[in-house]
This record gives structure tokens, sequence and C-alpha cells, in this order.
């Protein structure tokens, strides 16, 4: 878990983890040797996360047993998941396609390519477009172009126009996009997804 002799100190004995899809609670244990393991709310953890053989967590320990939680598939590639933060599920009642993306470093560059899941772009055939329209919360349509990435996995990503709506909308490290499919646009040589942003609390 690292940080073991800040870790050493700490009394808790329950552990928040939170990843880009929420938090979870989740007990710790010691073993004689003084090993911290988790125990209760660890297996809900990894099914949120569809975590499997390769996969690798990465925890950075922020204090009092809290840990921001990244996780990765075993191509070393930051897993994307194509449905809503976790303690937003009862509150989106949307049926339309979306996925979730939370804003980090990399998605600010003037040059940054921004990815669809890879199972969101396959079961909505948005390989076979060339754009999409990103709807801002305030209904002012962002053209983006898009892009299959040729080398390693299958990636199809945003890559002109994303800056544009990045510094318009304010977005900053951590803010939640919600991107939202309107299947009727499928029809159409240009996709439209509206964007809900949730902002970081500070």
């Amino acid at each position: 878990l690292g940080e073991k002799r800040s870790l050493k100190e700490e009394k808790s004995k329950r552990a928040i983890l939170k990843s880009r899809i929420g938090k979870w609670k989740i007990d710790v244990c010691r073993n004689g040797e003084g090993l911290i393991s988790f125990e209760n709310g660890w297996p809900q953890f990894v099914r949120d996360h569809g975590l499997s053989i390769g996969d690798f967590v990465v925890f950075e320990h922020t204090g009092n047993f809290h840990f921001n939680v990244s996780v990765f598939d075993h191509t070393a590639c930051e897993k994307e998941f194509p449905f809503e933060p976790k303690n937003e599920r009862h509150e989106n009642n949307t049926r339309n396609p979306h996925f979730v993306l939370t804003m980090k470093p990399s998605f600010a560059h003037e040059k940054a390519r921004v990815n669809i899941p890879a199972e969101f772009a396959r079961s909505n055939n948005l390989c076979d477009k060339s754009s999409v329209t990103l709807r801002d919360p305030r209904k002012r349509p962002w053209p983006e172009e898009l892009g299959l990435q040729k080398i390693g996995p299958f990636r199809l990503v945003m890559w002109k126009g994303w800056h544009a709506f990045y510094v318009s909308n304010q977005l900053k490290n951590g803010d939640i996009c919600r991107f939202e499919l309107n299947p009727d646009s499928l029809q159409s040589a240009t996709a439209l997804m509206d964007v809900h942003i949730s902002r970081a609390s500070v």
C-alpha cells in the first residue's frame, strides 16, 4: 500500500477508497507481522471495477486511511468505465447510452487526445463516424473530430476541438463529465452527445 511508516501510525480500522466512479468503505486488518490487508468491502470494489488477472491498482494514501485509487488494465492503460459514478447511479434516470470521464491533467493540454471507451464506441457504432458534436450544459455545440489510434490497443479519440471545449467550460482536474449520446443522431454523419459536468469538490 506504500507509505508504510505513515500507515503504521494510523489508528483507523476502516479505509476509504476513492476512484473515478465513487467511494468505497473497506475494513482494514493487520496480521501478526503488521501487514495490512483489505477485508469486508474489497470484493465489491473488485466487482465494481471489473478487476481481473493482469490488472493492477495504484493507491495514493492521503491520510487517515483515505486513498485515491487508479485502476489499470494489463496493457498499463488506465481503465475507463462506460457508466456514471457510483454515487450518481440512483440519481440519474437517463436511458440514453453514456460514459463518464474524470478530468485529469493530460486533458488540459492544447493537443490532448481524449479516449472514448472502446466498449461504448463499438456498441454504438461510433467507429464509423469521423466527427461528433458535444453540447455543453449551456447547450452550445462543440464539433470534435474523431480518430482511431493505429498503434497499440483499439482506441477512438476526440482530437480536434476538445481544448476549446475544456477551456470554455472551465474544466479542471477532478471534474466529472458524463457524455450522453443522442441515439437519433446516429442516423446522421455526426453524432451528438450532451455533456453533463459535475464539479470536483474543493
